[in-house]
């Protein structure tokens, strides 16, 4: 006869767990899921903050070290910066001829040469002083010679325009030529007293460098002497154009004589540019002069 079968009841608290070894196996798993993925070398997550600050800093430190590596860099490796121009030598010397007349034109649109076109009274300290403003020219210190100015005055229009001569030596002609333009370009040709509208007249412009120029600055200082070369007595003067116009009055008096070069004249007042003066045989006839056609 078979055995029956038995059921067995476990006391009350036998189906608990038992939590020390639930907590020993926790222990273990939790180790093992930390100290793994460092021991592989996975990534199981992204930067840290801290890690990604750390590698900001080090792309800066990197860009300022090559910046600092370009400021250091040769002298050879800049980029070159162009010197400023050459300043005029001091040594230049600028001297300026009196006017000649070369051509003109009258109001019913003759035309006249040289000395047929009358006169041109108070031209000379006009353009003179502009033309020696050539000295302030960088340019002009490495232009020695002889420059032949022409000028072309329209009193009509109040204009004048500028050319240079064939027999002019200096080397760059056009550089010169447009300084001289833009110095005479606003230049009134009101206050030159004229007989014809339109002229076009020559000045001989010189320049020197080196030891001429300083021979020349010396010259231009001492006292100018009659064409003869023989010194006048005080209150005395010597023609210094090819011709003076003596008149009756000053600026616009009526003519009275045309005196040559080296004529001796006495000298009297002078008012607004003009001398009051003696000339002709035993200083018997009077008139009045621009100063500069007797070198004043």
């Amino acid at each position: 006869m078979a055995a029956r079968p038995s059921i067995q009841i476990p006391a009350p608290g036998a189906d608990k767990p038992s939590w020390l070894r639930v907590g020993a196996f926790a222990l273990v798993g939790f180790a093992i899921g930390v100290a793994w993925p460092k021991l592989a070398g996975v990534r199981l997550g992204p930067a840290a903050p801290a890690e990604a600050v750390s590698a900001v800093a080090a792309s800066r430190a990197a860009e300022m070290a090559s910046a600092s590596a370009a400021a250091n860099a040769p002298a050879s490796t800049a980029p070159a910066v162009s010197a400023p121009p050459t300043p005029a030598a001091a040594n230049v010397s600028v001297t300026v001829g009196h006017v000649a007349i070369l051509s003109c034109k009258t109001e019913d649109g003759e035309s006249l040469k040289g000395k047929d076109c009358g006169w041109l009274t108070g031209l000379d300290p006009l353009i003179q002083t502009r033309l020696k403003r050539l000295a302030q020219l960088p340019a002009t210190a490495e232009n020695p010679g002889k420059l032949n100015v022409i000028l072309g005055l329209d009193f009509k229009n109040n204009r004048i325009s500028v050319e240079s001569g064939k027999s002019s030596t200096v080397k760059d002609v056009d550089s010169l030529k447009a300084f001289i333009a833009g110095e005479v370009k606003s230049m009134s040709l009101k206050p030159v007293d004229h007989q014809n509208e339109r002229y076009s007249v020559l000045y001989v412009v010189n320049i020197s460098t080196g030891t001429e120029a300083a021979a020349a600055s010396s010259n231009a200082t001492t006292t100018p002497k009659p064409p003869s070369g023989e010194a006048l007595p005080e209150g005395q003067a010597a023609v210094a154009w090819e011709t003076a116009i003596v008149r009756d009055a000053p600026h616009t008096g009526a003519i009275v004589a045309h005196l040559p070069r080296g004529t001796k004249v006495q000298l009297g007042t002078s008012e607004g540019g003009w001398y009051k003066i003696k000339f002709g045989p035993s200083f018997a006839s009077e008139g009045y002069v621009y100063r500069g056609a007797i070198g004043k």
